[in-house]
This record gives structure tokens, sequence and C-alpha cells, in this order.
């Protein structure tokens, strides 16, 4: 079975073969969320294949326990060789249920490829994470203000856009705090609140790290975790944007504002596309270092400056 996954959210999601992709990194999230509600699971990255590849299945004091992969989009680099390839599949082939999710569009000739076109005939659904329009998302914040009692016209719904962006996470976090604002929301409260408040911006933090600028990124980065930012949260943005640059920087189109598509433009062309696919790795490996409890997340993200100055 195919969806998209604004239809899959709306189905009754049972544990199963299930593979997911797309560039709409903040509903594959919600999915996942929702296919695992209740479900006791064990999670893998590709720097973590072996520990995947000996997965049984089930947990002598747990029971049954389905594996989750993510950042699938990482694979072919590491899966190189057939004989990986294929004891990639068979494995997958073995298990009774497993989500594979990859944060990112993969083309045509990726999904056609031995590797994604195996794990497509393995899974039962697959599921493909498109963004939604600016248009539907104009609807969804309409739609979350007026369930709240607090209506706002169009004008405003496209200000916060404007100035937050199209990523769903982050207008999800902004548009709960104009929420929690108790007086009435206009073009100067709501540009006070966001711009004032302790939101990250891609602006202040994205390009100093991707141009080598370490000093100016770590103090930056002192900034926002000063205002309570958590370090994942700054991560999970570096990730989004640093992805949008390796789509730019491969000739795909991506969907931002037209201010930020230029300077990432401008950013992708000059730094080039195999560095930015290194600094892709080290984000991944950053995040993965915090979830495991190898590092904190202040130092996890302070070493991406020094490594960036190498």
């Amino acid at each position: 079975m195919r969806f998209k996954v604004q239809e899959a959210l709306k189905r009754e999601v049972k544990p199963g073969k299930i593979f997911i992709y797309g560039s709409e990194e903040y509903l594959t999230r919600q999915f996942i969320k929702k296919a695992l509600k209740g479900v006791k699971y064990e999670t893998f990255y590709p720097d973590s294949l072996k520990e995947f590849l000996s997965f049984t299945g089930s947990s002598l004091f747990e029971g049954k326990v389905v594996p989750l992969l993510l950042h699938a989009e990482e694979l072919p680099g590491k899966l190189r060789k057939k004989a990986e390839k294929e004891a990639f599949l068979k494995k997958l082939k073995s298990l009774d249920s497993f989500i594979i999710a990859a944060f990112g569009e993969l083309d045509w000739k990726t999904l056609k490829g031995e590797l994604f076109k195996g794990i497509i005939e393995i899974s039962e659904t697959v599921i493909e994470s498109e963004p939604y329009t600016e248009k539907q998302i104009y609807g969804l914040i309409a739609k979350k203000f007026k369930s709240a009692g607090r209506e706002l016209p169009p004008q405003l719904i496209k200000l916060i856009v404007e100035i937050v962006g199209t990523d769903l996470t982050e207008l999800k976090h902004e548009t709960d705090k104009l929420l929690l604002y108790p007086g009435k929301l206009n073009r100067e409260t709501i540009e006070a609140l966001l711009f004032s408040s302790g939101k990250i911006n891609p602006f202040e933090l994205i390009f100093p790290l991707v141009e080598g600028r370490e000093r100016e990124f770590l103090r930056e980065l002192s900034n926002l975790l000063s205002r309570g930012s958590e370090p994942l949260q700054i991560l999970g943005l570096l990730q989004s944007q640093v992805r949008n640059m390796v789509e730019i920087a491969s000739g795909r189109s991506v969907r931002l504002p037209k201010e930020a598509l230029h300077k990432y433009r401008q950013v992708a062309k000059g730094v080039g596309l195999i560095k930015l696919l290194k600094l892709l790795k080290e984000l991944h490996a950053a995040e993965f270092s915090i979830k495991s409890g190898l590092k904190g997340g202040k130092e996890a993200l302070s070493e991406l400056a020094f490594k960036r100055a190498l």
C-alpha cells in the first residue's frame, strides 16, 4: 500500500513493515510517533548497522520489539558493496515488523537502485512525506488559532510564516508561544514576540557553522543555550537547514522564503556539495552521541565548530 503522509496520519496505524521517506521531516516524525504509540521499539541509525543486523526482534524482558531505523537516506553510503546490501535486505525480510525512515527527498534514480527498490518491495506500506503547500500552511495556522478561540486575520498569519518560515517544527514552537500571550495579537506584538523570543534563527547559526567561522558560531550557540534552547532542537534545525543546502547544491528545488533561498544558494555554491554532505554526517554523529549519552548537548554542538575549522 502507498500513501501520502497526510493521508496516513488520518488512518489507524498498526506495526508492520513500513518505509517512509520525503522532505517533510515534521510530518514524518508525527507519523512515527503515531505508529509507535504504545509499542516497544529500539532505535537504530546507519552508523549502527552492526547492531541492527544482530537485532533479534525481541527482548528477554520486554518481549516483541519493533526496530526503528532513522536517517535511511544515509544507507547507500554505508552499504556500498553488493554483499552488504543483500545482507541488509535479508535482515529486513526476516523481521515481522520495522519502520525505516528517510528524512529527505529521494530522487527517482535512488529509489530505483538495488537498495531502496529492495526496501520498497519488502515493505507492506510505503509512505511519501511531502510538504504542505504555503496555502495549506496558512490553513493549519488559522485552524490552530481558531481551535484555541483566537482567530487571526490572513495578513497576520502570512506575517508569522514570513518571520518563522515554512518549517512545521518551528511553526509549532512559535505559534505555541503566540497562543500563550494574554493580550491582543497584532503586527507589532507578533514581531516583538517572535524576534525577541528564544527561537533559533538559522541566519545567526547555520552560516557561521557552514562557512567555518567558529568563534561566531560558538558565540551564537552560547547565546541560544543561555536563553533555554534545547541542544537537540538546535541540532535538528541545523540538520534541516544543511539538508536544504545539500538539495540546492544538488540542483534540486527547496521551499524557502526568497531572501533565505538567495543566501542559501550563495553559501551552497561557495562551500560545495562534498563539504555539505560531510557536515550533515557530523551533525548526525552529534545527534547520536547526545541521544546515546556519550556526550552532553553543549559539548557535542561545540565540537562541530572545531571540526569545521580543521
